[in-house]
């Protein structure tokens, strides 16, 4: 008996009598725990690994190990080393599966690598089961492995579990909404102290496009019957209106020691604030809006003829997810392993016959970005107008954290996109008509207006049309009346041209790199933005093709750092308008409702333009991003561009413009010469002066010989030049004498300066030979 009760095996376990031991150890797990928590907080590459890979679960390794430590503290310790410990380790698989399996499809990679809910362990797992279960499968599956691991690793008696468990449901959460509201506000406050800490940088570090949760509708659609959650819209707070304050904040004056000495002449520039006391539009000048609920009623119906039409092609392929935005519905497809996609994109005439699209026509998204799944969109039966003002109290809010803030609208998700039209750097747009893309470009310059005083941004306008921007004029934003006719538009580009390497020279004398810095150092907006905004580029190529499309390059391709920025439209997105150069140099791409799938690849460089719903309805396709999104533009009526453009004209009654801007070279060479035309209608008048002056003698036949023109010419030239006072009169077959020594006598100097008849290696020369 003793031999038996000897060889009995014992529970294994591991037993630590030093003292010294158990207290190192103790220290070293909660020190562990401790770092767990900290990973949560603070963004340091080190912290970084656990936050990414664990997530919130984070919390519960945290937990066992400060646990683990604190008893560890005592004169003898014994640690299972048994079930227990393994059930408390595969816990922590448990729990970020559990966490992960409530994010929406499409979200779930994003969330995932900025580590929060499960973390990337929490997706791989959730995502493998999902795949095989469904997302209930998945989610009935880790919930009893929860509960099991719990059991196992507190030993908890089964007649105490029901009730235990009820409590700890219940308990956690009301501890996870108030940890992610604590994760949320304690993630701001470290972000805010570290960015103070840069204040030295010039610009600081801001994202390209804003997408900010509006109505969004996102659908579990398996289980033993498809649910769609909703989430309630929230109701526009229109009795409290954000405050628009102008948008970059300077420190100091204007009046710096450093840069008393830089030549800004010549330069859109301002040596003090032009309207310190400026009011930006208030948003009670826009339409009031409502947030319709969309209906989700052929949600159901339409996955099911999608997966029944796929399969009578022999695909298998189940929706997973939906999402409803205001103008088309996504159903996110998983496809079995090995189905090609291009079977699907091939099978969208078929898809669409089957689901009697509105349209008659549906787009088919491979794969949807951020996820292994692949979108088909339908149009909805009722559109959702998106009122700019809904979109615009968001970047009124926001306007500091954008340098050009403007409003595009909303994306398939129901949420609200602006975009910076100082990252992009210029954007070009395309569509036919009635596609909305003047809308559009009224809803940008609004933005514009809304948010930025004149001493920060300037407009050069072109409207062809006359009757799309005619309205802004009057306005101080403008540095010139809007230009209607296509003769100016070369000059105002040359013009923009000029003023371009004029900044760089005056960076350069100040030591900057940019706009931002050359304001920042001067303590307020002293050089504003332009931009450039051309509503019809098709008539401009057509007419002075390689003009345009050099003075557009050369803007293109080193403006960005002046601050003058491109908005290019056009109806006729073929190659003749759009070149090559011109899209090479533009990456900012807004596609309309246009023709033809060629169309759509010369605006976005790929297929599905074709397919746009039109008014407003666009494939957006930012300079960061590989692939367009899909986005129902804002709507903005001329009522609202009046009242906005009345509140502006109200303050300034009176505007002064630059009238150089739209002068030809010609023109300005005319008015410097002040009387020369009074003096000969003949363009050789001032080659045939030049000719005397070097010569210091005046002869018909001389001006035969140099000018290469016929005696009647010459002689009439001698003639003007005798009553303008240049030559003395005949004195038979000798040459006249010249009166005048120099040509500024008779003429300006800024003209007689002009390389065209100051050519001192031409005549010169000629002379010094003979």
């Amino acid at each position: 008996m003793a031999r038996s009760r000897r060889g009995r095996p014992k529970k294994s376990q591991l037993t630590i009598k030093s003292k010294e031991t158990n207290f190192t150890l103790g220290v070293v797990a909660i020190i562990i725990g401790g770092l767990f928590i900290l990973s949560l907080f603070i963004d340091a590459p080190g912290f970084s690994i656990f936050k990414q890979y664990l997530g919130f679960s984070a919390i519960i390794a945290a937990v066992f190990f400060i646990n683990w430590g604190t008893r560890f503290f005592g004169t003898e310790h014994t640690i299972n080393s048994g079930s227990n410990l393994i059930a408390q380790f595969l816990l922590i698989f448990a729990v970020a599966g559990l966490i992960h399996t409530t994010v929406e499809a499409r979200q779930a990679l994003e969330l995932a690598t900025n580590g929060e809910y499960g973390g990337l362990l929490g997706y791989y797992l959730s995502d493998y089961l999902i795949n095989i279960f469904s997302k209930g499968g998945a989610f009935f599956i880790f919930l009893v492995l929860t509960i099991t691991l719990l059991v196992v690793s507190f030993r908890l008696p089964l007649d105490r579990v029901p009730p235990i468990f009820q409590g700890i449901v219940s308990f956690f959460k009301r501890i996870f909404g108030w940890f992610v509201v604590l994760y949320n506000k304690v993630s701001r406050l470290i972000k805010s102290a570290s960015s103070k800490s840069k204040l030295d940088e010039v610009e600081p570090e801001e994202r390209t496009f804003d997408e900010v949760s509006g109505k969004k509708m996102v659908s579990d659609l398996r289980g033993n019957e498809m649910n769609s959650k909703k989430t309630e819209p929230e109701k526009p707070q229109q009795e409290e209106q954000p405050t628009i304050e102008p948008a970059i904040k300077y420190v100091g004056s204007g009046n710096n020691p450093k840069i008393v000495e830089l030549e800004t002449e010549g330069v859109v520039a301002n040596e003090e604030p032009q309207f310190p006391n400026w009011k930006l539009p208030p948003i009670d000048l826009l339409d009031k809006y409502t947030v319709s609920v969309p209906s989700d009623e052929d949600i159901k119906k339409n996955a099911d003829i999608i997966e029944e039409t796929l399969d009578s092609f022999g695909i298998q392929a189940r929706v997973v997810d939906v999402a409803q935005g205001p103008t088309v519905t996504q159903y996110a497809l998983n496809i079995a392993l090995g189905t090609k996609v291009s079977k699907i994109s091939n099978l969208k005439t078929d898809l669409a016959l089957a689901l009697a699209a509105p349209s008659g026509a549906i787009r088919i998204e491979a794969p949807i970005p951020g996820t292994s799944y692949i979108g088909v969109e339908i149009p909805n039966s009722k559109r959702e107008i998106v009122q700019v003002r809904e979109v615009m109290e968001v970047l009124v809010k926001e306007a500091s954290q954008h340098k050009l803030g403007v409003v595009v609208g909303k994306n398939i998700d129901g949420k609200k996109v602006i975009s910076d039209l100082q990252k992009m750097p210029h954007l070009l747009i395309a569509g036919a008509t009635g596609s909305g893309k003047s809308v559009v470009m009224n809803g940008f310059i609004t933005s514009l207006l809304m948010t930025k005083t004149p001493d920060e941004v300037r407009f050069i306008m072109v409207d062809p049309k006359q009757v799309e921007l005619s309205f802004y004029n009057g306005i101080p934003h403008l540095l010139t009346p809007v230009i209607i006719e296509m003769d100016k538009v070369i000059n105002a580009l040359n013009w923009a041209i000029a003023e371009m390497e004029k900044r760089y020279t005056l960076f350069r004398q100040a030591k900057v790199k940019n706009i931002q810095g050359y304001n920042s150092m001067m303590g307020f907006p002293a050089i504003p933005y332009i931009v450039i905004v051309i509503d019809e580029m098709a008539d401009m190529m057509l007419g002075k093709g390689v003009d345009v499309e050099t003075s557009i390059v050369r803007l293109a391709q080193k403006a960005r750092a002046t601050g003058i920025h491109l908005l290019l439209a056009t109806q006729r997105p073929s190659v003749d308008v759009l070149t090559g150069l011109i899209k090479a140099n533009i990456p900012g791409r807004l596609g309309m409702s246009v023709a033809t799938q060629i169309d759509s690849r010369v605006i976005i460089d790929q297929n599905g333009a074709e397919t746009l719903l039109g008014k407003g309805d666009m494939l957006f396709k930012e300079p960061d991003k590989s692939k367009p999104f899909r986005i129902q533009g804002v709507w903005l009526s001329e009522q609202e561009i009046e009242r906005v453009v009345e509140h502006i004209k109200e303050q300034i009654p009176e505007v002064h413009y630059t009238k150089e801007i739209t002068e030809s070279e010609e023109s300005k060479k005319e008015a410097e010469m002040g009387e020369f035309k009074n003096f000969s209608e003949d363009d050789l008048f001032k080659d045939a002066l030049q000719v005397v002056l070097n010569s210091r003698k005046a002869s018909a036949s001389m001006l035969q010989r140099k000018l290469k023109i016929g005696y009647n010419r010459a002689a009439r030239l001698i003639d003007e030049m005798y009553d303008a006072g240049v030559v003395g009169p005949a004195d038979g077959s000798k040459p006249r004498d010249v009166l005048i020594s120099d040509m500024s006598q008779i003429i300006p100097p800024a003209s007689a300066a002009d390389d065209d008849f100051n050519d001192e290696d031409g005549f010169e020369e000629e002379f010094e030979e003979e």
